[in-house]
């Protein structure tokens, strides 16, 4: 039995510092949670956005309430009254005559399977938005590691203007898709699919010309610009009847590209205009005509104050102006019951639990400041272009700079939801930027990827059209 003394010489128990505990605490959190990280794959992505698409798409949800430009489409009601194309499709009448019929086929394919209700709209719409993501991280893989491509994937995923687009009965989806899918299969060397999937993307809406001009541009530079000179250790006859070969092939498969290119988008148009007899047309050139005689006389007005319709405000922080596609409002009052029973109003605060705001996320387009300036200074500094540099320049000048010559020189009205064809551009170059700032494989470089998308995700959560409250 001890003593008194020798139990109080005992040695205490080791007990750490509260900050060590902290360290060791959330240092075993993160070796927990890595190997979760790592073993995140773009199917989990696709089945998280195929949830928001979802619930998102579920609001509004009755007959006659329909969110922007779905009233052209499918609503009969209101100030879009007697618009109600993908429900003439079925019906055999030319309606809507200022895009291409492709585009709006999903929207009839949902009424016909499902009913002339919110779920029938939309539906088809919501999943060509996964598979666009879908296609894109494919697309990205060309360049970046898995880990990289899902970064961009869940950057265009999550970016919330293109969700909003891809969530409801609008046309910017499926030409975005086969956009996408014409880039995939270009540098998988599928030329001929390729020229499939971007006439597809014409034929759903006219602004695909806008992505075969970024191929234009790219397979310039690509082929006659960065393409290096070789030696070819053979007698000059051979040397030049092997160019001349390769002459002859490349020329072949250009010629082939455009035939494809050109029958997929007019065979279909001349179909549509034998069914359905619209005003008259007989041929695609009379319908590309109609397209271009419209969209021109779209002009900005002395009087139009939308900064939102000048292209360069898109990325303006000064101009900041969405577009309220459909907002509901619920106003709670507040009131203080006194002694004497008598009730005082002391406030009131307005719910929006339906707000479908065309906003753009900013942590996304406002990178294009990086973006730029980075794909114009490099390549004057190091003499280096690369293929991935090369190809997100050419995409951007493809896609926005149309809209750019359109509202400062021909005076047009643009839409600042034109802007998600740029979308993927920016979730290329996000990534590029990152690789060229920091070394490859390094903490610093998950760092950076993970801060980006984590304010592009509160940026989106903020920006979500259903909001939880009063109304819900």
């Amino acid at each position: 039995m001890s003593s008194p003394d020798e139990t109080l010489n005992v040695p205490p128990a080791n007990l750490s510092a509260p900050s060590e505990v902290r360290t060791n605490l959330f240092s075993g959190l993160w070796t927990f949670l890595r190997p979760k990280f790592r073993s995140v794959n773009i199917g989990h992505l696709l089945l998280v956005l195929l949830g928001l698409h979802l619930f998102a798409m579920s609001f509004p949800n009755t007959s006659g309430q329909y969110v922007f430009d779905e009233c052209y489409y499918v609503g009969s009601s209101g100030s879009c009254a007697g618009n109600h194309f993908d429900q003439d499709l079925l019906n055999l009448v030319p309606s809507n005559l200022e895009h291409p019929f492709f585009g709006k086929i999903w929207g009839a394919l949902g009424i016909y399977l499902f009913g002339d209700n919110f779920f029938g709209w939309r539906i088809f719409y919501v999943l060509i938005g996964v598979l666009t993501v879908w296609v894109f991280y494919e697309l990205a893989l060309v360049f970046f590691s898995k880990e990289k491509a899902l970064f961009a994937a869940s950057l265009l995923g999550f970016e919330t203007l293109f969700f909003i687009h891809t969530s409801l009965a609008l046309l910017e989806g499926p030409p975005l898709l086969f956009g996408l899918l014409g880039y995939l299969l270009y540098f998988r060397k599928r030329y001929y699919l390729s020229a499939l999937a971007f006439g597809l993307s014409i034929l759903s809406k006219e602004w695909g010309l806008y992505f075969v001009a970024a191929l234009i541009l790219y397979v310039f530079y690509s082929e006659l610009v960065r393409k290096p000179s070789t030696t070819v250790s053979t007698p000059a006859l051979n040397s030049r009847r092997q160019k001349n070969r390769w002459d002859y092939s490349g020329l072949v498969k250009t010629l082939l590209f455009i035939l494809i290119l050109v029958l997929v988008v007019s065979l279909p148009l001349w179909a549509y205009d034998a069914v359905y007899h619209p005003q008259g047309f007989t041929n695609p050139i009379q319908n590309f005509d109609y397209y271009y005689n419209y969209h021109t006389s779209l002009k900005i007005s002395p009087t139009d104050t939308d900064p939102w319709h000048r292209a360069w405000n898109w990325i303006n922080p000064f101009a900041i102006s969405p577009d309220d596609y459909y907002v509901t409002s619920v106003t709670v009052s507040y009131y203080t019951t006194l002694s004497n029973g008598t009730k005082v109003l002391t406030g009131s605060v307005t719910y929006h639990p339906i707000d479908w705001v065309g906003m753009g996320n900013l942590v996304i387009w406002y990178s294009i400041w990086a973006i730029v300036p980075f794909l114009i200074l490099k390549p004057l500094i190091t003499r280096k272009f690369t293929r991935l540099e090369a190809f997100v320049a050419t995409w951007i000048i493809g896609t926005y700079g149309p809209s750019l010559y359109l509202s400062a020189i021909v005076n047009r009205v643009v839409y600042a939801f034109y802007f998600i064809n740029v979308d993927p551009a920016l979730a290329l170059g996000i990534p590029m930027l990152i690789s060229f700032i920091s070394p490859e494989g390094s903490s610093m470089q998950r760092l950076l990827m993970g801060l980006w998308l984590g304010a592009a995700i509160v940026f989106f959560i903020l920006f979500f059209p259903i909001h939880p409250g009063p109304g819900l």
